[in-house]
């Protein structure tokens, strides 16, 4: 994460209404400073999460061992070293936005102007006030129904009975903090200010279910993306176990592709039900125009939880139509992809190798070919956010169950 600027640091505060045995953040009340930069989580592209999030400890599904292999995979398999960096850190559509947050995760510097001056307000209006739930559903703070509120954030009565509230405060460690709590827990407030607080992992599905993936996306971009990749997989006839596959430059350039697609764009590729619970709530507070949360217009709506899909080039980083994607890796070489999306240059040593370390005889490997095209890329995406295991669980064990798109190779030797 790059240094801060000289000067100091903007602390961002919030209240916060914990239960009487301190166990759990019923939940927190905000101005739209803090809400704004909790919003700017949304447009995020996904490779400069990983960057902040950098620590081992911090991994995030599969997504964080495709990040290594992007930065370690050297020069020589990109058509350039602009190409790389592109994907390294993708440019960004909204420095103006970064620029005015009081707290800014994007690069960590200091926000300039509002930052010791009156708040203006980014995304929200700036005199709106926020109700946020433990696990970031957020509401407009308006005079109403008290229980009707504490319903709204499924909050028992008796959990309000001496409850106590607390004054957290926030930098740019703590904002990261909860970024990262909030890709890993279905209760980042808890798990963030309740240090004792029972930390409940995000889930595979979301209780609220959003849209079919393909039905968010309109027929023109599906037309485009109608075309299908071959990924050869190479799997343990005895088991059906999955060992490696064998791809081109054109699955990695998916890939590596994905990495660079804001995070609100992703949920929203996902019909907000990509299994990270609570970015699934932050996202459709907003998405939902029904949440009435005071945005500061309705293009601010579209652009944080849709950023730019709608324009149709955003669509080639999950794109195999070669006429329109982008291409940063060089063909024609192969590839090898491991489970967790580890990518790494295909040799023949490798594969031998990988064999004999898990004790597994040539004779008892079959190589299959798996069609990918875009539902199997949304499913890869959406497996790679919280499994280390991506490339089974999103195309692989599908792929197998349904006996779709697999059609053996010819053989008698296994073709690495």
């Amino acid at each position: 994460m790059a240094n801060i600027l000289k000067g100091e640091e903007s602390k961002l505060h919030i209240k916060v209404v914990v239960n009487k045995q301190k166990t759990k953040v019923l939940f927190a009340e905000a101005g739209s400073d803090f809400t704004d930069v909790l919003l700017s989580f949304l447009l995020l592209p996904l490779v400069t999460i990983l960057k902040v999030l950098e620590k081992p400890e911090h991994a995030i599904g599969s997504l964080s061992t495709l990040y290594r292999s992007l930065v370690n995979l050297g020069v020589v398999h990109f058509q350039s070293e602009t190409s790389r960096q592109k994907l390294l850190a993708p440019a960004s559509c909204y420095d103006f936005e970064w620029r005015k947050l009081r707290l800014n995760v994007y690069n960590a510097i200091l926000a300039g102007p509002n930052s010791a001056k009156r708040y203006d307000g980014v995304f929200t209006e700036s005199a709106a006030s926020f109700i946020i739930s433990d696990d970031l559903k957020v509401m407009p703070n308006v005079i109403g129904s008290f229980k009707e509120i504490l319903r709204s954030l499924d909050i028992d009565g008796t959990d309000i009975d001496g409850a106590e509230t607390m004054n957290v405060a926030f930098g740019s460690k703590e904002i990261v903090d909860l970024l990262r709590l909030s890709l890993v827990s279905r209760n980042p407030l808890t798990a963030f200010v309740l240090s004792g607080g029972q930390i409940r992992l995000a889930s595979k599905k979301s209780n609220e279910q959003g849209n079919a993936p393909l039905q968010c996306i309109n027929e023109k971009v599906a037309s485009t993306n109608s075309k299908k990749m071959i990924l050869k997989a190479t799997i343990q006839k005895s088991t059906n176990k999955f060992l490696f596959a064998q791809a081109d430059n054109d699955f990695i350039n998916f890939l590596f592709g994905m990495l660079t697609v804001p995070l609100g764009s992703v949920v929203w590729y996902l019909g907000s039900n990509s299994g990270l619970e609570a970015i699934d709530n932050l996202h459709r507070s907003i998405a939902d125009e029904s949440k009435k949360v005071q945005l500061k217009s309705a293009e601010t709506r579209v652009f944080l939880t849709m950023s730019n899909v709608h324009q149709p080039n955003q669509f080639s980083r999950l794109n195999f139509d070669p006429a329109v994607r982008n291409h940063t890796v060089k063909g024609p070489r192969m590839h090898m992809v491991s489970n967790n999306l580890t990518v790494s240059p295909l040799y023949m040593t490798t594969c031998i190798s990988v064999l004999n370390e898990l004790k597994i005889s040539v004779s008892d490997v079959e190589e299959v070919e798996v069609q990918v095209g875009l539902e199997e890329g949304l499913s890869i995406l959406k497996e790679a956010l919280t499994s280390t295991t991506a490339l089974e669980d999103g195309l692989i064990k599908p792929a197998l169950s349904a006996s779709l798109a697999l059609k053996p190779v010819k053989r008698p030797k296994l073709e690495c």
